[in-house]
């Protein structure tokens, strides 16, 4: 392995956003030598590979972009994760971006021990709705230690455990990370809530609905569907 960081973006139809994610990684005040992005074009329909190929003809760093016929974000994952080579992998969704120092702050938790990590995430917004939902999901981090959303995890622990689940719709993050927590307490191993760097990302999903109802909704689909497990929603595999 050549790298420290591999940081996996998976991407379907996000050719609006995924530059943002990349720049962000181009941001990082880490040495570029020692990191690498792997964007997934998940059967996209849109500009997104197009978008990918011109960031990287001009990035100081290493960028590959691989593409995943079958969708699915958990089988797009599992596709980046395997042709990545750095000792650590962090997932960031294509319309996120990572703040300019988490990549170094990433690295330092794993070598400090802890295999896994949760990152805090934030609104990319000024919207007090949307600030606040995002608050109320990272309280319940801290609270109760769920480990969803987007985080790190060293290579050799993502390899054991067989990846992401492919065939789920939605919170395939809190079924491998619940499964890596498990793992790590298990065999005397450690996991951190990542506080002191951020990952930004959208509200698009929740502000699609009026009145503000994608807000509960989308939360109760986790908490229900994701969290619980109740009619969770699968791929087999989909299109």
């Amino acid at each position: 392995m050549d790298k420290k960081i591999s940081i996996v973006i998976p991407a379907y139809n996000e050719g609006r956003y995924v530059a943002g994610a990349l720049e962000s990684v181009e941001a990082q005040r880490m040495d570029h030598d020692v990191i690498e992005v792997i964007v997934v074009d998940n059967a996209s329909t849109d500009d997104t590979a197009f978008v990918c190929r011109s960031f990287f003809e001009k990035s100081s760093v290493r960028g590959i972009l691989v593409h995943e016929p079958l969708l699915g974000p958990g089988r797009a994952k599992n596709r980046g994760a395997v042709c990545a080579c750095g000792e650590v992998l962090l997932f960031l969704d294509a319309d996120s971006r990572m703040e300019p120092t988490l990549a170094q702050r990433v690295y330092d938790r794993y070598s400090e021990g802890f295999e896994m990590g949760i990152v805090r995430i934030k609104a990319d917004s000024s919207d007090g709705i949307a600030n606040m939902y995002f608050d109320f999901i990272h309280w319940g981090k801290r609270l109760v230690h769920v480990t969803a959303n987007m985080g790190y995890c060293c290579r050799d622990l993502f390899q054991r455990l067989g990846g992401f689940t492919t065939d789920l719709k939605h919170a395939e993050d809190l079924e491998f990370f619940t499964r890596a927590k498990k793992a790590l307490q298990e065999n005397g191993g450690e996991w951190c809530l990542l506080e002191d760097s951020v990952i930004f990302t959208s509200s698009r999903r929740m502000d699609r609905l009026p009145m503000r109802l994608g807000y509960p909704l989308t939360f109760l689909e986790w908490a229900f569907g994701g969290f619980l497990g109740f009619g969770r929603k699968k791929y087999v595999p989909y299109r």
